[in-house]
Parts: C-alpha cells; structure tokens; sequence
C-alpha cells in the first residue's frame, strides 16, 4: 500500500512538472475570427489621424495596403488586444495582462513588402482610455519595444521566436524609456506595424500567436 501510495505521489507531481513547463498563453489559434482565441480582438491603423494617405485592407490576422508620401514616417499596421477588456471599448478602462511570467513570443508569418520596415511591437500605454477616443494614451510616444520582422518574410511562411528580454527593445529615437519588465506587466496589445515613407506595399498574414 506504501509503496502504491508513493508511486501516485510521483505520478502526480510528473503531471503537475509537466503542467508548468506547458505554461503557454495562446493568444490566437483561429484564423479569421473575432474574436480571438484570448478573447482580445484583432484591428487595423494607419496614419490618417496624422493627415497621412496611407490605405490598410484588413481582416483577422491578415493585412494588405500601401503607405503614402505625404508624412515621411507614414505608416498602416494590425494588431490585437490580448484579453476581452484589455482594448478601450464602450468607455471602459483598459485592463492590463502581465506578461512577466513568459520568456518568448511566436507566431507564424508569411507575405512580402516591397520596401520599408516591418515591426512586432508591444505598446505601453495607460490603462484609462483617452476622452472621446478609442485607444489608450501612449506612454512612450509611440516609442515601443520593437523587433524588425523583415527578414522572416517569406511565401512560404515561417515560424518566428522572439526573446521578449533580449530582441525587444526601443527605436533610439526614443525620449521616454521604460524597463522591459514594466512593459511586460502592463501590456495590452501587440503591434504588426509596417512604415515607409516611398509608398511601399504590404501583404502579411500572421497565426498560431502564443506567449511562453
């Protein structure tokens, strides 16, 4: 009966290890639907709120379009709200997801651009949505931890690992800096953003987005 009892033990605590070294957060395994598998949701931009022309086609995971001249830092992007009450919506705050437990972010990514730059991002912004707006107040001047994503691209599709502490980091530009681990506990969306100021195009789609 002991020695019963202490093989269950040691079943047990196998299964709870294995538990633990599974610890994942699937943010999107559905493609094209809203909402997403965290039950955050997928948007568009771009930089007409700025006088920008750029133009944006979108749906769930997959964006197409072309920046325009007129700016020189013009620009479109996706992204997605990692969690059902981290976006503002209706007025509400936009609640925070601590991402301080995880080491890696991946995703799959395919598509082509013909020219520019492509960027994962994860914006630090307030956690009070701005008056009469549907964003958050950025807290970076848009200065967010960043890692360039062109060199994956590819028709064919590939699998992409991002260190969250060693690939991310702030364009040198930046005026307001922030630790990565504040970033981390404080986030709420992840970026696909894609500049240019020579009205390049882009044609992306991403899946199988996961925190680890």
């Amino acid at each position: 009966m002991k020695k019963a009892f202490v093989m269950a033990t040691v079943i047990v605590l196998a299964m709870y290890a294995a538990v633990l070294a599974g610890n994942k957060f699937i943010v999107d395994n559905t493609p094209d639907k809203n909402p997403a598998a965290c039950g955050g949701w997928w948007y568009s931009y771009n930089d007409s709120s700025s006088g920008g022309n750029s133009e944006v086609t979108f749906t769930p995971g997959k964006m197409s379009g072309k920046t325009g001249n007129k700016l020189g830092w013009d620009y479109i992007g996706m992204g997605l709200t990692l969690g059902e009450k981290c976006g503002c919506y209706e007025g509400k705050g936009a609640v925070p997801v601590d991402l301080t437990g995880y080491k890696t972010l991946s995703f799959k990514i395919k598509g082509s651009i013909s020219g520019g730059r492509l960027t994962l991002a994860i914006p630090y912004s307030a956690n009070e949505c701005q008056q009469d707006a549907k964003t958050a107040k950025s807290l970076t001047d848009y200065a967010d931890y960043e890692v360039a994503l062109n060199k994956y691209l590819s028709k064919d599709g590939e699998t992409v690992k991002i260190d969250l502490r060693e690939d991310l980091k702030q364009p040198k530009w930046a005026k307001k800096t922030f630790p990565i681990e504040e970033v981390l506990k404080n986030a709420h969306n992840i970026n696909f953003h894609f500049s240019s100021p020579d009205g390049d195009t882009v044609n992306i789609a991403v899946s199988d987005i996961a925190f680890e």
